[in-house]
């Protein structure tokens, strides 16, 4: 038996490094790569910031001009883009229906006023905020489509585009404003922003409108946290136009923050990451066929083991049925060799005037002494029948038929409560009484 156990271990073992080697390769690709576009991209062959973010403490990033020469990453690498906020508009609307066909279809009238270019040749990606109002991204669909295709030449599939500005730090009921070469970002709320014109001195005259517009509408901040203000910041002259105290953070947002998800991803509709699931087929196909080589292995291990089981199952039943015909050759039919030679012994017993621990008079004799020695069991009738005794008791109270349960067991028989009712005379039950095997041999 050891040997055996031995040889299905060292069987089932390739199974399990196959399966091992494949738990590492979908934990290598666990990771979650952000890549912060640069303006004009991809006619400006700007830098394109990096990080890549796993399980791992420490974050690698750097910089790069193209996306292929980014470390560490493959096909099966989730990818958010964060897209330059001066190709998108930010902007709110209340729309009195939820359906999102409608939502499409209205989106482009409800926000006409702020749009340049033709509705048709703009993109409209929104998000239900708790307030019930939408918050909406509007993206040429010439520059949506040209990000998507660099990312699908360099082989990577983004599940996420969202303008960079969300990727700035909301805390509390503060804005967030970076400096970022030659513009400022502002981050205004969960799916809100825009963008400026750099100042370093005074604030920009858009962020002033901004806020004296939140003012009116009860919505202002209670201060505004600047991400990496450049030399010749002046704090003081900011906070007294904009009517707000101002927190400095000299470190950079791209490093040292990171959005646990996009507040509004631009992959909606016709972009959306499940339109693109069939380009992901030939990059899925190595980890398929590994996956289905071990079910195949495992089944067909699971298939030599049974035949092994019925093999010997047959095996043990011929030499049981050759026994059988050996003992008894006069039987004509073998259907159940071991239940028939109980049986045939049985009456042979009985023929023999020999008992057995099953027959009505020594189980009668068993149960006596118990009956007699219980003054609250009181035997209202019985019946006798497969070698077992039927008992209709009365006791007093459940822990009384416990009780006398666990005194027949003492006893070396079989107890079997076959039911209990409560009644006014107390409880009325049935015991089925028979002879362990134990006690009858």
């Amino acid at each position: 038996m050891a040997k055996r156990q031995t040889s299905s271990a060292k069987r089932v073992n390739p199974f399990e490094k196959m399966l091992h080697t494949l738990r590492q390769t979908w934990s290598r690709q666990g990771n979650t790569l952000e890549v912060l576009l640069p303006r004009g991209w991809p006619e400006n062959r700007g830098i394109i910031q990096w990080r890549l973010r796993g399980e791992a403490d420490v974050t690698p990033h750097g910089q790069v001009t193209e996306l292929n020469q980014i470390p560490g990453v493959s096909a099966m690498t989730r990818v958010h883009v964060w897209t330059p906020p001066s190709e998108s508009l930010l902007t709110q609307v209340s729309l009195p229906t939820r359906s999102r066909a409608k939502i499409q279809q209205a989106l482009p009238f409800a926000l006409e006023d702020q749009l340049i270019g033709e509705p048709d040749q703009l993109h409209f990606a929104y998000r239900v905020l708790d307030s019930g109002i939408l918050a909406v991204a509007v993206t040429s669909r010439a520059r949506l489509q040209a990000w998507i295709g660099q990312f699908t030449d360099a082989g990577l599939r983004p599940t996420s585009l969202c303008p960079a500005q969300l990727a700035l730090p909301l805390i509390g009921d503060s804005w967030s404003a970076a400096f970022y070469e030659d513009e400022i970002w502002v981050r205004s709320g969960p799916a809100s922003g825009f963008v400026c014109t750099a100042s370093a001195r005074t604030p920009p005259s858009m962020l002033v409108t901004a806020l004296n517009e939140a003012r009116e509408k009860q919505t202002n901040p209670q201060s505004l946290l600047v991400i990496q203000a450049p030399q010749g910041f002046d704090q003081a002259t900011w906070s007294t136009p904009l009517g707000l105290p101002i927190q400095v953070q000299a470190q950079d947002f791209w490093t040292s923050h990171h959005e646990p998800a996009p507040a509004l991803n631009l992959l909606q509709g016709a972009y959306a990451p499940s339109s693109q699931m069939h380009a992901m087929v030939p990059a899925l196909r190595p980890a398929a066929i590994m996956l289905a080589v071990w079910l195949v292995g495992g089944l067909g291990f699971n298939l030599w083991e049974w035949w092994q089981l019925k093999k010997t199952h047959e095996s043990l039943r011929q030499e049981m049925v050759a026994l059988f015909k050996r003992t008894f050759p006069e039987a004509q039919t073998v259907v159940d060799p071991a239940l028939q030679m109980q049986r045939l012994i049985g009456e042979m017993q009985d023929k023999g005037g020999k008992s057995s621990g099953g027959d009505m008079l020594p189980l009668l004799t068993n149960i006596a002494p118990v009956v007699q020695a219980s003054p609250q069991l009181k035997l209202r009738g019985m019946q006798y029948g497969e070698s077992r005794l039927t008992l209709d008791v009365t006791v007093p109270d459940y822990q009384a038929m416990d009780t006398i349960k666990n005194t027949f067991t003492t006893r070396g028989m079989q107890v079997e409560v076959i039911g209990a009712n409560s009644t006014p005379a107390g409880i009325e039950g049935r015991l089925r009484l028979g002879q362990t095997s134990k006690a009858g041999t």
